[in-house]
């Protein structure tokens, strides 16, 4: 069954993170970064296609369990996932306690959104695929409508001048949002749309942040814009329909949290299917346990923290990235897996 987790695990990222370092660093060049940092994804998800071969007709778990260095790759798909799972969960309370529920503990932001999340996991797949599709289409009409909601408060002086960063930020910029919106992707190995729908549903994503960026430059300009956590609201927070109805913005939130949905609830069924057999539920939910344990307690009640996990976010996933490549590279050389994966 095709899906669109591809959509929403390309823009999980640029919440809050992504288009916090592209404006921090490439201010109103951004844009630019991001056209350049599409093309390096498309190499990035070229990589996966390949280790997804591996997987088309067994299970992560039951194939590399069958060694030691297999096993090795296990326990880094499963650190991956609960790395991603602990960024969304420190996302989540960040934004609502900034906006909404400033006094709510952070704990009774995440559980509601968890357990819905849990819930999707020990449904069918099938459950989570349909999910993304219906929901991608709700997802692309509120950033359509609420870009021509923005179209009078537009100012083309913002844009320019153009290309005044310099070449070393843009092309850092272009890293960064190559590596938080295509790394992510290896979450999808367990779903297996063909890689024309991956890289079509990727850059239908990629154009939603693009046109999102360039809203954020026009409508807010310099300095505005760099200095908002969350710039992707915030822009949104000057739309007035008919001059006294105001903070309809509130709506546009449902895009950022179909994004984290989607994709946590990607990661907790990996979690799930990728822990051993037996005592599988245990397993399962004692790594919940430790995610909202590390995500509200550990890292999400300290904002220097907070900080230095965001900075350091895209490094960590290329560093991820290197480690993933090594993986193909002991798939390409391991017989007994090539031999399985062409039966």
């Amino acid at each position: 069954m095709k899906n669109k987790l591809t959509y929403f695990i390309s823009r999980s990222s640029m919440f809050g993170i992504g288009f916090f370092l592209l404006f921090k660093n490439a201010h109103q060049d951004a844009w630019i970064a991001i056209l350049l940092g599409t093309l390096l994804a498309i190499i990035i998800m070229y990589v996966y296609k390949h280790i997804k071969e591996y997987f088309k007709n067994i299970s992560l778990r039951d194939t590399l369990d069958k060694s030691y260095i297999g096993k090795f790759y296990k326990l880094i798909f499963i650190l991956f996932y609960f790395y991603i799972a602990t960024i969304i969960l420190i996302l989540l309370p960040m934004f609502v306690n900034s906006f909404y529920l400033l006094y709510t503990p952070k704990i009774l932001i995440i559980i509601p959104f968890l357990f819905l999340c849990i819930y999707i996991s020990n449904k069918e797949k099938s459950t989570l695929e349909w999910l993304s599709t219906l929901l991608c289409v709700f997802s692309i009409l509120i950033i359509i409508t609420y870009s021509l909601f923005l179209t009078k408060y537009i100012k083309f002086d913002n844009l320019f001048p153009i290309y005044t960063t310099k070449n070393l930020n843009i092309l850092k910029c272009s890293l960064i949002y190559a590596s938080i919106t295509s790394i992510p992707q290896i979450l999808t190995i367990n779903y297996h749309n063909n890689f024309k729908d991956d890289i079509k549903d990727y850059l239908l994503g990629s154009l939603t942040s693009f046109f999102i960026t360039f809203f954020i430059i026009l409508c807010l300009g310099e300095p505005l814009m760099t200095i908002y956590s969350f710039p992707e609201y915030a822009v949104l927070k000057q739309i007035k329909i008919l001059k006294f109805i105001e903070n309809i913005e509130n709506l546009s939130t449902f895009i950022w949290y179909f994004d984290l949905f989607i994709t946590l609830s990607t990661v907790t069924t990996n979690i799930k299917d990728i822990m051993p057999k037996k005592y599988n539920k245990i397993y399962f939910y004692l790594s919940m346990l430790i995610i909202v344990f590390i995500s509200t307690f550990l890292i999400g009640s300290n904002y220097r923290i907070i900080i230095t996990v965001f900075y350091t976010y895209p490094y960590i996933l290329i560093l991820f990235f290197i480690l993933f490549v090594t993986l193909l590279i002991y798939l390409k050389n391991s017989k007994k897996l090539k031999n399985q994966s062409n039966q």
